[in-house]
């Protein structure tokens, strides 16, 4: 984990507004060791679902909104294997995990899988699902050689909005996002270009909840030093072409630093005015800041 972070930020003219402090922390809960490399989160009810990255059983976990935090079910997808599990998201009917963590920027199995939302209902605490899967490329990468942490083609964030799945490039190159769209259906297909956006952080997760006929939007990430920033937007759903990030409004928040919160790797909007993030435990010289899933309020 240590790896994501150097001394190499560089400032620049940003695009949206700079909040440092218009929020407070409403709860911080401690999760289990199960979930040490969590990365991805989603509302469910009254819980939460996540899973942990590259190496990782191909499990999601559902677990509980309470402090120590438990897992209380556990869906393991049969016909998957967890090459890096960064992402997850969810329609009314699906669940969908993203396969498609590229640090190094050679990778051509880029997928993303799906299976029915129904199994969370199963009462059982341990259940098994088949998934869909769909694998994509980027039509405007030409070069696979290998550039750990020197390229524009990593991808850890991803929601689900109007049939589609909407996907945020982590460009470590440029400190910039491409928003990209993938159709649902399985097979091979490539990610269209819809945007660019420069962040001057790394994106790692994303969120879209229609509240109030607006699209409230929400990306979390970090810089190359280790400043952890949540940018957040109201958007029309109907901006032509879904370029939300170039035509709506958007506002960056300083969370912290990674050694005092975690590595912030998933994003949940809950109301319009409540955000819960996922955290990796953070291990660097001394720090050591365990796994957790945090919800703030905004003034």
């Amino acid at each position: 984990m240590s790896s994501c972070f150097n001394s190499g930020e560089v400032a620049r003219e940003q695009e949206y507004k700079k909040s440092t402090k218009n929020f407070t922390i409403k709860e911080r809960l401690s999760l289990p060791d199960k979930l040490e490399e969590i990365s991805g989160l989603e509302k469910y009810g009254n819980t939460f679902l996540g899973f942990n990255d590259s190496g990782g059983a191909p499990e999601v976990y559902q677990f509980t909104n309470s402090n120590p935090s438990e897992i209380i079910k556990t869906i393991k997808i049969k016909n998957a294997k967890n090459t890096d599990w960064e992402e997850i998201a969810m329609s009314d009917s699906l669940i969908f995990v993203g396969d498609f963590g590229n640090n190094r920027g050679n990778r051509k199995d880029l997928k993303i899988y799906y299976f029915p939302k129904k199994v969370l209902e199963n009462n059982k605490d341990f259940v098994e699902a088949e998934a869909d899967t769909i694998t994509f490329f980027y039509p405007e990468q030409e070069d696979y050689t290998l550039k750990t942490h020197k390229h524009n083609f990593d991808l850890e964030a991803m929601f689900y909005y109007g049939g589609k799945l909407h996907l945020f490039t982590k460009q470590w190159k440029s400190l910039k996002t491409s928003h990209y769209t993938v159709d649902i259906i399985k097979g091979k297909q490539p990610a269209w270009l819809v945007e660019e956006f420069t962040t001057d952080f790394l994106i790692t997760g994303a969120d879209a909840k229609l509240i109030n006929n607006e699209l409230n939007v929400a990306f979390v990430g970090y810089t190359k030093r280790g400043t952890v920033y949540l940018l957040k937007g109201v958007v029309s759903p109907d901006i032509p072409q879904s370029k939300w990030l170039t035509d709506g409004e958007f506002t960056r928040y300083k969370i912290g630093f990674a050694g005092d919160v975690g590595q912030v790797e998933g994003v949940t909007i809950i109301s319009e005015n409540e955000i819960c993030y996922s955290a990796e435990r953070f291990k660097r010289m001394t720090f050591n800041y365990p796994q957790n899933v945090t919800c703030i309020e905004f003034k």
